[in-house]
Order: structure tokens, then C-alpha cells, then sequence
């Protein structure tokens, strides 16, 4: 790099510009963005972690246009998080933000021993979040199953959809949800429902047995993951919309599109964003917490999507494979 965007770097932080909110790290991250050629995903600094987000795809029912989904991800909680900056980040975004639904996609947890700190968080988080409809999680690879069992049996106001179709009714529609735990197989799911997993009108309003539906009543519209990987048999099933995490877009960006590390089998240009298979988008938040070092995220801010269902054609669909039709 040359001297002079080192300077630049330096200068920022001096003056308490980009990179402060990364603390011990914000050098790097300095330095990062101005090296960088196109920074145009970055979202502005000092983030806010809300995200409006719009999805448009043609299964959407005419009744469910506009409905919203606050996705949360990724917190993993170590035993430090609870009252520190990042926690009361994400309590007051959740504080002042209402939607139709919010949904947990997993790895609340960061390790083994951090149950207690993660119950703690998500408690605080279930006493000021603000869903009309209800609220549905899924669990990731960090949750470990003690702390899963506990936030089934400890923590109300959360239905943890795990290897479940539900159908939630809102106003004059039904959206169905599918959720998928760690490790995911939606084919798994899909053939569950026949014995029994399938549930109607759950934390919703109206009366699901009279309600006309624009939608095929067997397939879900909105699916749950953890991981990303899940998008190919999310479309070969024909789920319409898939919402996962995991990949923490990379958490350290030297470019929009090269994330050297992603822990997903997805190249490393599709780690976050829209993407989109065949008839299936799934959305890939960068997520809240951070792995292996607590505050080390370099041009990946970090992200709780509001997403606003849309009844219209799919961005992309140039075919030929998984294509990244919005990044963020």
C-alpha cells in the first residue's frame, strides 16, 4: 500500500472516523478500506445493524405483499456479551424496530460454557422484541444441546420450528414456514410433515380454514437454515425463499467479493447477499456476532435484515447455476 493511504488510515482514526467501532482493530479495517477498490456493499460507518431489505418473487400471495421479517443471526454470545456494547447494540434494534415476524437462524452461542451468557442475551432479547405474529428460530452448529434444550424450556415467546412446516396466519393469508436445524436436510423436513409436524394459524390472526390462497398450500414460502448449503435442496424442493446465515459474509472482506475465509461450501464471492437457484432466493445476513476474535470484522458491518415481502418477479435468472442477484 502506498504511504499516502496509510497516512489517510491514520488520520481517520486519529480524528475518530472510520474504523472506531472496531476498536483495537480499527487500524486494520482503516487500512482495509482504503485499499480497497469498491467498497459499494460496505453499509455506512458507524453501522446500524437494521437493514431494510425487499423481496420480490412471484409466489408471494397478493395478502402477504408488505409483510416483514426481522432476521436475527449469528449473535455468538461469549460469557463477556451480556451488557457490553454489542448486546445493547442489538437490544435497542430490537426495541425500536416492529415487524410481522422475527426469526432466529442460529448460533446464539459462540462455545461449550458460554450456555449461560447466551441465556441471558436471548432472554433480554425476548423482553423488548416487537413481532405481531410470532416469533420462530432454528438452532446452528454453535448451539450446543444444552443450551438448546434450555431455551426451549426456559425461554417463552419463541417457537422453535426445527424440523417443522408451520403455517402462521396473517390477516387474510397463510405464509408457511419451514424450519431446518443443524445439520439441515429439507427433503427430511417436507416428508416429517406427513406425520403430524404441521401446525395452522400459529401466533396469527384470522381464521386459516376460510382464508382463499393465491399459493400452492404444500409448499412453504419461507424457509429457516442455518447454513447456506441449504439453497440447493431448498430448490430442488421449491421452496421460494430461503433465510440463512452462518457465513458472517466472510466477517473480513478485502473486496465486496473476496472473502477469503466463509465457512461454507458456497465460492467465496457468494457469501452473504441475495442469491438465487433456479426458482428459490436466499438471503445470507453477515449476521451480529463474530468468530474466533471478539470485534474483528473488516468491511463487513454488522447486519440484522428487515426483510419486506414483495409479490413481483425475481431479480437475476440468467440461469446456468447459483447466481448473486443483490449484494449487501
Amino acid at each position: 500500500m502506498a504511504k499516502g493511504k496509510w497516512q489517510m488510515a491514520n488520520q481517520d482514526l486519529a480524528s475518530g472516523g472510520l474504523g472506531q467501532e472496531y476498536g483495537d482493530w480499527g487500524w486494520l479495517y482503516a487500512v482495509c478500506v482504503r485499499a480497497s477498490p469498491d467498497i459499494s456493499y460496505r453499509t455506512p460507518i458507524p453501522a446500524r445493524p437494521v437493514e431494510a431489505i425487499e423481496i420480490a418473487h412471484p409466489a408471494v400471495p397478493a395478502g402477504l405483499d408488505g409483510v416483514t421479517i426481522l432476521h436475527v443471526s449469528d449473535l455468538h454470545v461469549r460469557r463477556a456479551m451480556p451488557g457490553t456494547e454489542r448486546s445493547r447494540m442489538v437490544l435497542e434494534a430490537l426495541a425500536r424496530t416492529e415487524a410481522d415476524l422475527i426469526v432466529l437462524t442460529g448460533d446464539l452461542m459462540d462455545e461449550p460454557g458460554h450456555e449461560a451468557g447466551a441465556l441471558e442475551v436471548v432472554r433480554a432479547m425476548a423482553g423488548v422484541w416487537r413481532a405481531r405474529h410470532g416469533v420462530f428460530g432454528v438452532f446452528g452448529n454453535h448451539d450446543t444441546p444444552h443450551f438448546q434444550r434450555a431455551c426451549r424450556d426456559g425461554i417463552p415467546g419463541i417457537r422453535w420450528i426445527g424440523g417443522e412446516v408451520v403455517e402462521v396466519a396473517i390477516g387474510g393469508e397463510i405464509l408457511g414456514l419451514m424450519g431446518m436445524d443443524w445439520p439441515e436436510d429439507p427433503l427430511e423436513v417436507m416428508l416429517g410433515r406427513e406425520k403430524g409436524s404441521r401446525d395452522r394459524g400459529i401466533e396469527g390472526s384470522g381464521d386459516p380454514t376460510s382464508t382463499p390462497r393465491s399459493h400452492d398450500p404444500s409448499t412453504p414460502l419461507v424457509a429457516l437454515a442455518h447454513h447456506p448449503n441449504s439453497l440447493i435442496g431448498a430448490a430442488t424442493m421449491g421452496i421460494p425463499i430461503l433465510l440463512a446465515g452462518h457465513t458472517h459474509a466472510g466477517q473480513i472482506r478485502l473486496h465486496p467479493r473476496l472473502a477469503p475465509h466463509t465457512s461454507s461450501d458456497l465460492p467465496m464471492h457468494l457469501a452473504s447477499g441475495m442469491l438465487r437457484l433456479q426458482d428459490t432466493l436466499c438471503c445470507i445476513t453477515r449476521g451480529l456476532g463474530d468468530g474466533v476474535v471478539e470485534g474483528l470484522r473488516i468491511n463487513c458491518a454488522r447486519q440484522m435484515p428487515l426483510y419486506s415481502l414483495r409479490r413481483g418477479g425475481m431479480p437475476g435468472g440468467s440461469g446456468g447455476g447459483v447466481e448473486q442477484v443483490v449484494g449487501w
